[in-house]
Formats: structure tokens, sequence, C-alpha cells
């Protein structure tokens, strides 16, 4: 077919475009098959499955306007119900990612997600053959019964024939709604959870659960296409048909300039011989815009320039336009060719009168009446001898005026309609290409029920349980590991003697702007005192077994190191003003993979762990740096040096550091962070000074908030003490939670999507 287009003039290449692929192929390849050894066996929570029986019960009665039948509805309570089952589904989601977490396989999160979804859709429909099944047994129960008027039963038997007649429409308003739930959950703190995890190609995009498709019986049903899409032809030789439609983009595009060797096909699924390397592009509707929306560039031109733009903007923005307008005239060129713009011109026109006219007639019979002159005179037959059979004929004047249009549209509004198609169907072919994945994975999976098959499966090391909190067994579980966090107050003998001289009281000093505040946010992080000295507090972190929701000792160490620097400086801001000391801070996190042990003072239990000797040494500060390193980079408030007269034991630490408001991590601890969270490598590109390595993730809370966490990676120098003279640089790292704003803010822009 490619050659058809090689008269028409070739735009600049689209290889030159900043495209962005979709590449979505869901998989469970790898999970272990249930006991039939060809499905994979999932239990969903209970509890969940009943709240969506109630919930799915009550919005099918509300889209087929059924509430009079059943006087228990309550539209409030559905409400109700659907707010309980969102929070429910977040809860078995979470699950999901814990185990998926746990597992070191984020496919099982995958299966958590695709097993709510096969729920939902199966719920739908069960409900709706459940609503049918009642009107046939009240039907029946009329006929029985002399005592039930006739009208009762014929307006039974109405409203079962309408339901009946509106069963596509029924079900799929009914799946949008609850898939909108499911939306909800995961585009808000889900995705934030998979965020710390796994990596960007593993995660599932926004629009994935959003798509019209996974709820028709028929994707290429005219109705469907005009509510969701646009109208497309049905017979193979039309050239709006929809394989028609995507051979000729497919070649437009290689015509283009964007080669099979310029990008990296999707995986292929299956021996569907449609696939081809240019979905990636086609399925991002984003790119729909950067290639062709020359509209909204136009307006934005003249924007910048009422508004005396930079010269650099508007010139850049000129080029854009250039580009877009001559890719949207080689398409509309192309399209015209084919036979397609008038077709799609009309499809648009179908949808603003479609209301009108469908039914009784056929959407595409009013489509072939705009853009086929010589179809006119046998619909019109139609029309007229449908005029003289019934009372209500339909009107012939919104036919005749959408057809004017039809002639008359300008080429420029013909080019914005062909925007408008390629935009609908770039979203009409990844939303196919979705469902088809989703169902080709819902199919793979046994949601399993029944009690023996739980336990066989169960018993097998096979089944795949997606639970709520309270449905698993919580034991007394052992502690596994745990993380020791030191803050130490630098100066506080002089703090405290100089407190006094002025005769103020040091104690409630150090109390008000030190202890009580930390204490008050232990809990959003799992934290606990372990003892508290005058100068210091000792926090730990633990870790149980089975409970994958509290594995995240490090990042919430880190997090929680950060607000305690944050709470003190914003006290030391008031204090200046009142000319109060201000303190600072030495914070030193480190890392056990093993249980503390414990010794008794009477009743009272005593911690021993070899974290909290290493804790002490991060968070110390050696006198003779403090006093020499003035001229130090101010982005960063820790530095680690080796004394070149100590022998290289790495059996011990007894490195000279600088660390004032700093966090250091030990590099067990670092390890262990990059376990827990997803932590993405970065090069921060220094102003001065040679660049610096960073890795950013996000640490999340009890609370379900998240705190963005960025730690600088250096080795560590070996200097004279004396001189301070750098004599060589050893291969030990070592690593600093950064708590400057500059840092935070270069990080946050880099994850920033705008």
């Amino acid at each position: 077919m490619l050659g058809i287009f090689q008269s028409l003039n070739k735009p600049q290449d689209l290889k030159d475009l900043p495209l962005k692929p979709y590449l979505v192929d869901i998989t469970l390849d790898g999970l272990v098959f249930g006991v039939d050894n060809i499905h994979i066996d999932v239990r969903i929570s209970p509890q969940l499955s009943n709240t969506l029986e109630k919930t799915a019960r009550g919005i099918i009665i509300k889209h087929s306007h059924a509430d009079f039948y059943f006087p228990d509805y309550k539209r409030d309570v559905c409400e109700i119900e659907k707010e309980h089952l969102k929070h429910l589904c977040a809860d078995v989601l979470q699950d999901a990612i814990n185990r998926a977490k746990i597992k070191g396989e984020h496919r099982i999160d995958y299966l958590g997600q695709v097993a709510l979804s096969k729920m939902f859709l199966e719920e739908v429909k069960s409900q709706f053959r459940d609503l049918v099944a009642f009107f046939e047994r009240q039907i029946n129960s009329y006929q029985l019964s002399p005592k039930q008027a006739d009208h009762e039963e014929f307006r039974a038997r109405k409203k079962l024939t309408e339901v009946k007649l509106n069963q596509n429409r029924i079900i799929r308003r009914a799946g949008e709604e609850l898939f909108s739930l499911l939306m909800g959950i995961q585009t808000k703190n889900l995705r934030e959870m998979r965020e710390t995890h796994f990596r960007s190609e593993q995660i599932l995009p926004d629009v994935f659960f959003n798509n019209p498709v996974l709820h028709t019986v028929n994707p290429s049903d005219d109705f469907f296409l005009i509510d969701e899409y646009v109208l497309l032809g049905k017979r193979a030789r039309d050239p709006d048909h929809y394989d028609n439609v995507l051979a000729i983009i497919y070649d437009l595009m290689a015509a283009a300039g964007l080669s099979r060797q310029d990008v990296t096909p999707p995986q292929t699924r299956g021996t569907d011989d449609r696939r081809s390397v240019y979905d990636q592009w086609i399925m991002e509707t984003d790119n729909i815009d950067l290639m062709f929306n020359v509209f909204d560039s136009r307006e934005q031109f003249e924007r910048e320039k009422s508004s005396k733009g930079s010269a650099d903007k508007l010139r850049e923005l000129r080029q854009v336009i250039k580009y877009q307008q001559s890719l949207l005239d080689f398409f509309y060129r192309a399209f015209k060719k084919a036979g397609l713009v008038k077709l799609i011109v009309a499809a648009l026109e179908v949808k603003s009168i479609s209301g009108v006219y469908c039914p009784p007639m056929e959407p595409r019979l009013i489509r072939e009446f705009l853009a086929n002159i010589w179809s006119r005179r046998s619909i019109t037959r139609q029309l007229d001898h449908r005029r003289s059979v019934y009372r209500d004929p339909l009107p012939m004047g919104p036919l005749k005026q959408a057809a004017h249009r039809v002639r008359y549209t300008s080429a420029s509004e013909k080019k914005r309609h062909v925007f408008n198609f390629l935009k609908a169907f770039s979203r009409y072919h990844r939303d196919r290409y979705n469902a088809r994945i989703l169902n080709e994975s819902m199919a793979a999976i046994n949601v399993v029920t029944d009690e023996r098959i739980l336990q066989l499966s169960r018993g097998n090391r096979s089944l795949y349980e997606f639970l709520l909190p309270a449905e698993r067994v919580q034991d007394e579980n052992p502690v596994i590991d745990h993380v020791i966090i030191k803050a130490d107050i630098r100066g506080s003998i002089n703090i405290n003697n100089s407190m006094r001289a002025r005769g103020l009281n040091p104690a409630s000093h150090f109390s008000l702007n030190f202890f009580d505040p930390i204490s008050e946010i232990l809990w959003n992080y799992e934290a606990v005192k372990v003892f508290i000295e005058g100068d210091a507090i000792i926090l730990s972190i633990f870790e149980k077994e089975d409970i994958p929701q509290g594995w995240y000792c490090v990042a919430r160490a880190c997090g929680l190191a950060m607000r305690i620097l944050q709470i003190v400086q914003r006290y030391n801001i008031k204090n200046q003003e009142n000319n109060l000391p201000i303190l600072e801070l030495g914070i030193g996190i480190c890392y056990s993979p093993e249980p503390p042990s414990y010794l008794f003072d009477g009743n009272s239990p005593i911690m021993i762990s070899p974290a909290i000797n290493m804790a002490d040494r991060l968070s110390s500060c050696s006198r003779n740096l403090r006093s020499r390193l003035t001229d130090r980079n101010p982005l960063f408030n820790l530095y680690v040096f080796k004394n070149r007269h100590e022998a290289d034991d790495e059996t011990d630490d007894h490195a000279l550091r600088y660390n004032i408001n700093g966090i250091e991590l030990s590099e067990e601890a670092f390890a262990k962070l990059s376990r827990e969270i997803n932590l993405t490598r970065i090069t921060f590109k220094a102003q001065y000074g040679e660049d610096i390595q960073l890795y950013a993730g996000k640490v999340p809370t009890i609370s379900g908030t998240f705190q963005l966490l960025a730690i600088r990676e250096s080795l560590v120098c070996e200097v004279d003490p004396d001189t301070l003279g750098i004599t060589r640089t050893t291969s030990r790292k070592y690593y600093e939670v950064c708590t400057n704003q500059i840092i935070h803010d270069y990080v946050a822009g880099l994850s920033d999507p705008g």
C-alpha cells in the first residue's frame, strides 16, 4: 500500500521528534501454576468479595432503573458500599505489592490487579443475570397467583424486555463505574508505593484500567464507537475499516521516516501478525498531539506573542508549528487520496444527529447518507416509507443540514477533523490492545473460592492469597532485624553552661526543642525509643517476620532522621529570634540483620546491639575537623576521612568525621535500603567541583504519605590529621542522607513529568 503515497510531499523525519513509546506488556510467566497445572490459583479477600457483590448489585439496579422493584435499594447506601469497597481494594492491592516485594517478583503485583479486574467484570455480569432471573421469577409468581392484577405482570414483562434490550449498555455503565473506583485507587497512593519498589516499566500506566473496551461485548459496535471513540466502517472494503486505517497509518509513519531500525518493538504476543513496531508510538496519545496538534501550538504562539514572550520561545514555537503543519498536511493528503477524509467528517457529524435517527436506523447508514451522494436516494426512500407507515416519522431536516455541513466543510476544518480522528483512533487502538492482553491474563488465572481446592492449592504452595490484614493470622511475630538511629546534640555542655550562667533552664530547652517534638512523630515511622541520654536520643525500628508492610526499617529511619533535623531547624529560627541557643545535631543510622539482645534491670529491658555502637560513631564529629572545615561545600553536612596514621583495619571504624546537621548511613544500611525501595541513580551537576553521585527514592510512612529521599555516595579520602591534606582516595564509600533543599528540588525536578 505504501506505493500510493510515494507521490506525496514528505515532511521532516518523524525520528527527529521526542516521541514517547507505549510499552505495556503484562505477562504472568514465571508464576507457579495451580492444582490443575493450567491456571494460576488466586484467592481474594472473602470480605472484599462479599462487599463487591453488594456494591455490584446496587450499581446494576441503578443503571437498569429498576429501583422500584427493590424497596431495600437506597442510592446513598450504595455510595457507602462503594466507599467501603474502595478501602478494601486498596488494602488488598497493598497486600499484593507486599507479596511482590517479599518474593522480589513484580508479576505478583500484576496478578493481584488482574484477579481484582476479573472479579469485578464477572460480578457485574453475574448481577445482571440475577436481575433477569428476578424479573422472570416475578412474572411466574404473577401467573400463578390469581390475586395479582394483569397490569402487574404486564409491567414486569415490559421492564424485563427493556432490561434485556439494554443489556450491553447496563453492563457497560456498571462496569465503568466499578472500574472508576479501581482507577482512583491505582492512581493515588498505590502508584507512589509501586514507584517505591518497582521500575517504571514494571508499573501499569494509569490509562490501563480506564478502558471502555473491557466493558463491551462487541468493540466494533457502532453505538459503542460513537459514544467512546469515533465511528468506523464495518465492511472489509471500507477505507475507514479498523484494519485499513491501521495499515495506512503504519505506511505513513514509515514514509515519514520512523523506520524499524530506529525503535525497539514491544514484545509480540501470540501469533497476531497485526502487531507492528509502530504500535508503541500510535498507542501513546500524547504523541498524536506532539506530531499533529498545530491548533494548540498556534494558540500557544499567540499567547506568547501577546504577552511579549522571549524571541527564543517564539522561534521555537514557529518551528513546532511549521513541523506539525507539514506532518498534518502529509497525513491529510494521504487520507484524502485513500477516500478517508469525507468519511471522517461524516462520522463526526453522525455523532451530533445519531440521537434523532438511531435507532431505528443504523449509524453507518446515516454516515453513508452524509458521505456518499449516490446513496442518498435509496436512504430517502426508506425514510419516506417509514413516514407512510408510522405516526412518528423521522424528520429529514437534521439529516439534510448535516449533509450540507459535510459538503461545505472548509479544508482547515477537515484537517482539524483528521487530527481529532487520529486522537480518537489512537485511544481505540491502545484500548483494544490493553483489553486483549488483560483478557489473556484473566483467562490464565483461577479465582478460587471452593474450600477443597483452596486447601489443596495451599498445601502444594501454589496458592497466591491477597487478603486484608485482619484476615491473616496475627500471631506475635518475632523480630528478624532492626535499625538504630542516634541523634547527638553538638556542644551540649557549652549550651548547658551558657544557659545556666544566664539563669535559664537548659533541661527544658532540650526537652521542648528536641526530645518532646521528636516523640510526637515516632508513630509515623514505627520507631521506638531505646534510651535517652542528656544530649542524645537513640531510636530503633524493628522488622517482624511475615509482616512485609513494615519492612522499611532503613527507609523510615532515613525519613525520621530528616524530620528530626527539620523540626530542630524550625525551632532554631524561633530560638534565634529570642536570643536562645540553637541546636546542632549529628545523626547516625546503622542496620543490623539480626534481632537485638536484651538484659533486664528488674523488669526493664536494656537493648544490646552492635548497631548502637556503630550509630554512635556515625553520629560523632571530630573537634579538630569542626574547627578547621569552614570552607566546605554548603550543599552537604557530612564528610568522612581516614587518618593516614591508622592501619587499614576494616574490622573497626576509626574514621575522622565532620557531621554538623548531617545524617550518615552505614554501608550495611544503604545495602538494606536498596532492597527496601527502588533507588534511582542520579548524577548531580555541581556548580563547582566534581559531579556528585546521588540515589533517589521515596519513603512510605505509616500515615500513607511519602517522603522524597536523596542519598549522596562519596569515597573516603585519606588525610594527614595535622594539615588535613588529602594523601589518597580509598575504595571505601560513605553515604549521607541529603537535607539541602537545592538537592531535593533537583531530584524532584527529574521525577516531575511536567
